[in-house]
């Protein structure tokens, strides 16, 4: 280092002058969406540093740390500590603290007021990045790791539910989100999703990014370790599945337990249905019995319809509305499963109460020996007022009032928030989001980094996959 320059740095830190150092960050190679390890020695902890000049990370400041031999070998002396976000001179190893970082601490980890997060949906102006591309806060493309465009779709469909939304905004990236209690070793890796969740959606709906697109790689690797490889990258997973097992690890990962509306998971998408079933076994009917459980989200069965050619020979794919699915629902028609002793059951559902956000699942795909089955059947849904009130059980029999019937009116009553689909084939299809921009009433096509403008009878006769469906009037 030169000798005149350091000597110039001791004296500003006595005197408390900002670090001499700031014009050599070059803010245009920092990207601050990979997991914070070393690249020299690949070790990952609290005690990761980013260099500001060249965007690479390395363990510890100390004298002989990776970091620490950096900075001297070669020349680079500002660094910031990935998980405080405090900015540090090295070799001479003293804090900077500088306005003119700010802006390096907000793509770092995006912050959010509670004024802020009221306001998110009103907001119609575009941001722009360091290299002149605009993008709209929210609606920003994912990259693709490699067969993960269904975490990408999956991710972009729960950053768009309000209340879900707007506890993770809340939050800062090194926050816990257990109390002391429930900070057990079993539920450390559902925290850690938890984490890297949040932190990915207050990525996704800052304004202040550096760039115009997002990695999700932590949250990623954090899914793949969690569930032990089972959705992992360059494996195509199944967005219902994801979506089943995100919920519960994120309930988890927030605190909940076994009680109802323990978690912002529960409070948000927690509904109620009974089941009524008998066992048949040899022409002989058993007693039905009645059991009710909660749900995060339904499982619909797409009735199978052969395929027919038109008169030039190109196929005709059946449609379905979806109010038709829903009768599974109604408690009156009758599903056939087997239970695990392999007697042949007959099972009733009825809905007894109704989430404030509801997922809908629709079982497109069917395992055989040989391959994996796709019915393409198009499944008809409205985007507004999808009329959910005969499927939901009354308990009173008496006349309504005129102000029950107004509040059922609306209660009953949903509104699409987001919408998964997927374009065949089966095996090597890929997914896609649909979500709206509430301040425009636009809607977005989301396929990993591509984002454009889509009309909303388009969505409609999509190969919907799984629905998000938010109770009118909320």
């Amino acid at each position: 280092m030169d000798e005149n320059r350091k000597r110039k740095a001791s004296e500003d830190i006595e005197e408390g002058i900002v670090c001499p150092y700031l014009d050599t960050i070059q803010r245009s190679l920092l990207d601050f969406d990979f997991e914070p390890a070393c690249s020299i020695s690949m070790q990952t902890g609290p005690h990761i540093y980013g260099c500001l000049v060249c965007g690479k990370y390395f363990r510890g400041r100390g004298i002989q740390t990776p970091a620490y031999t950096h900075s001297v070998e070669e020349s680079h002396f500002v660094f910031v500590h990935l998980t405080n976000g405090t900015f540090h001179c090295l070799p001479d190893d003293y804090e900077i603290k500088d306005t003119s970082l700010v802006d390096i601490q907000d793509a770092l980890h995006p912050k959010f007021s509670p004024s802020e997060i009221r306001t998110i949906d009103t907001h119609t102006e575009l941001s722009r990045d360091l290299f002149g591309r605009r993008y709209l806060p929210g609606f920003v493309g994912l990259n693709n790791l490699h067969k993960t465009d269904c975490v990408n779709a999956a991710v972009q469909a729960l950053a768009h539910v309000q209340p879900l939304r707007d506890f993770f905004l809340s939050k800062s990236h090194n926050e816990s989100l257990l109390s002391s209690k429930k900070s057990q070793a079993s539920n450390r890796l559902a925290h850690h999703v938890a984490q890297c969740f949040g932190e990915l959606v207050r990525k996704i709906w800052s304004s202040k990014r550096f760039k115009s697109t997002v990695d999700p790689h932590m949250l990623i690797q954090a899914i793949a370790t969690a569930s032990k490889k089972r959705f992992k990258v360059g494996v195509q997973a199944e967005a219902g599945e994801l979506v089943a097992w995100l919920l519960h690890r994120l309930h988890v990962g927030t605190g909940g337990g076994r009680k109802a509306g323990s978690s912002i998971v529960h409070k948000t998408f927690q509904g109620k249905e009974g089941l009524k079933m008998n066992d048949q076994e040899v022409l002989v009917e058993i007693e039905e019995t009645a059991t009710d459980t909660h749900f995060l989200q339904l499982t619909l069965d797409i009735p199978e319809k052969p395929l027919f050619r038109d008169e030039d020979g190109g196929l005709v794919i059946p449609q379905e509305p979806l109010v038709s699915v829903l009768k599974k629902f109604d408690g009156v028609t009758f599903s056939d499963a087997l239970n695990r002793s392999g007697v042949a059951q007959r099972k009733r559902y009825q809905l007894l109460k109704l989430p404030d956000y509801l997922i809908l699942h629709l079982a497109r795909f069917k395992d055989n020996r040989y391959t994996k089955e796709k019915n393409p059947s198009i499944v008809m849904f409205p985007v507004k007022n999808l009329d959910l009130g005969e499927y939901v059980h009354k308990e009173k029999q008496s006349l309504p009032t005129e102000e029950q019937i107004r509040g059922m009116t609306v209660r009953q009553k949903y509104d699409l928030v987001a919408n998964i689909t997927h374009e065949s084939p089966a095996d090597d299809g890929h997914y896609k989001c649909h979500v709206q921009h509430q301040a425009t009433r636009q809607w977005y096509e989301i396929q990993d980094l591509h984002v454009q403008e889509i009309m909303p009878q388009q969505i409609g006769l999509s190969e919907c996959y799984l629905l998000i469906f938010r109770k009118s009037g909320l």
